[in-house]
């Protein structure tokens, strides 16, 4: 205690791994409408890495509208999807979803 003053610690405790799906990469970073990109990262599958039991999608956008991808392949570490041509144009994020736990958020531009 210093004189006439209390120090408080705070403590963080974090993000913790809920098990859900982690998006490490998007490629390419930008593309237009109607382009194929690819997303890597872990547990796309859910956690078993079941991908034909799994259920989910990626959605572009971190509150609404948000608009669904057409996904191509699905893998445990990775996921190919197709940009829809009802995008909105500029700076977005693209999310997975996969048995009702949603990913970190990845930054994505729809270029016209």
């Amino acid at each position: 205690m210093i004189r006439g003053l209390s120090l408080a610690l705070v403590i963080s405790a974090g993000c913790i791994d809920d098990g859900g799906p982690r998006l490490d990469a998007v490629l390419p970073i930008a593309a237009p409408r109607n382009a194929m990109v690819t997303l890597t990262g872990q547990r796309l599958c859910g956690p078993s890495a079941d991908c034909a039991r799994a259920t989910g999608e990626i959605v572009l956008g971190l509150s609404p509208p948000q608009v669904h991808a057409d996904v191509v392949t699905t893998a445990a570490d990775r996921i190919q999807v197709v940009i829809p041509a009802i995008a909105e144009l500029g700076a977005t994020h693209l999310i997975a979803t996969v048995d009702d736990r949603s990913s970190n958020a990845l930054p994505f531009e729809v270029l016209p």
